[in-house]
């Protein structure tokens, strides 16, 4: 009798199963089980060696002289990022100057925790040594900074900004910017670049800037180069900024323009450096067309030089030379040469 092929069995019938193996589908799981919790690990190894390097570097500026002291910290971000926010954040060097905030929040994304980004919700202030503080409000203040390179790079933008010195303090030359702009990138041979750009200023009627306070909204932009940057260390503001210039540091000014209504003061090449009163020494070559602005600025005429000087020709080179404390076009005392530092034994200011 002939097999039935549904019935009989056959040399082709297939053995009996065992039971499923799910080995092939648990693995994936477990391995995203183990690189989360190894990364969680990894996040919490880098928030508290954040808090380790912010604690060290606060009690490094307080043994050096400096105020360095908040109300709060907080450090979160789990799990791609770092954020460090501080309340009531002091800091202050020895030399006077200073730097209060609010409320200061910061951010870093884990796997790059030397750029941060920052933003300052409640505006900040700052103390000038002998000239007290300065309230600085603003609609947006935002920038970040990246430590990896030798001279950190800093971005930073401003919007809105309006400055209010303290009771007592001495003006200060702005009253008001719609924006503020400044850049710093590294460039070869130990040199840093600086791009600044202020728009829509309105200048102080009593700071340093005065006569240009009926002038109209004030432009400002400066590009150049620090040069010498290694040399720019030390435990305060004076320290650094004289030793760098002891050892041959110098600003290039690449470009510089100031325009207040018809007043315009432009530079298209100079040096300036810093003296050890702290005030800039140094020249910068004048465009043609700031010979009018600058006569306009000018102090009263004291000598005949200055007014030989005002009733001949302009000068065949044009150049605004600080030295001695004082702003020189010719013969002719513009200002004061801006101070950068105060030189030593200058008492400390009010607090911020």
């Amino acid at each position: 009798m002939a097999p039935t092929p549904w019935t009989d069995e056959t040399h082709s019938d297939e053995s009996p199963r065992g039971k499923p193996r799910r080995l092939g589908l648990w693995l994936p799981w477990a391995g995203a089980a183990l690189l989360a919790a190894a990364w969680s690990l990894g996040w919490v190894f880098m928030m508290h060696e954040t808090e380790r390097r912010l604690d060290a570097g606060a009690a490094g500026l307080r043994r050096a002289g400096w105020v360095a002291a908040w109300d709060e910290r907080r450090v979160g971000g789990y799990p791609f990022r770092l954020d460090v926010d501080f309340t009531n954040l002091r800091l202050a060097d020895p030399s006077g100057r200073a730097f209060a905030t609010r409320s200061l929040k910061t951010e870093a994304y884990a796997f790059a925790p030397s750029h941060w980004v920052f933003y300052a919700p409640s505006g900040f202030g700052f103390a000038r040594p002998n000239e007290g503080a300065v309230g600085v409000g603003a609609q947006v203040l935002r920038g970040s900074v990246d430590t990896a390179e030798a001279f950190p790079r800093l971005s930073l933008e401003g919007e809105d900004l309006a400055f209010a010195p303290a009771p007592g303090a001495k003006p200060f030359p702005l009253a008001r910017a719609a924006n503020l702009q400044v850049y710093t990138r590294a460039a070869p041979a130990d040199q840093e670049a600086v791009f600044v750009r202020l728009t829509g200023g309105l200048a102080a009627p009593e700071g340093d800037l005065r006569g240009l306070a009926l002038a109209g909204p004030m432009t400002m932009t400066l590009d150049g180069a620090l040069s010498h940057t290694t040399y720019l260390r030390g435990r305060a503001w004076r320290d650094a900024i004289a030793g760098w210039s002891a050892r041959g540091g110098t600003f290039d000014v690449h470009e510089f323009e100031l325009r207040a209504g018809e007043v315009v003061i432009a530079a298209k090449g100079g040096g300036l450096a810093v003296g050890d009163d702290g005030r800039v020494v140094g020249v910068l070559d004048l465009s043609r067309e700031s010979l009018a602005s600058l006569l306009r600025l000018a102090r009263p005429v004291r000598t005949p030089a200055a007014a030989t000087f005002l009733t001949g020709a302009a000068p065949n080179d044009l150049r605004l030379t600080f030295r001695d404390g004082v702003m020189w076009l010719g013969p002719l005392e513009v200002g004061d040469a801006p101070r950068i530092y105060e030189p030593e034994g200058a008492p400390p200011p009010p607090g911020v």
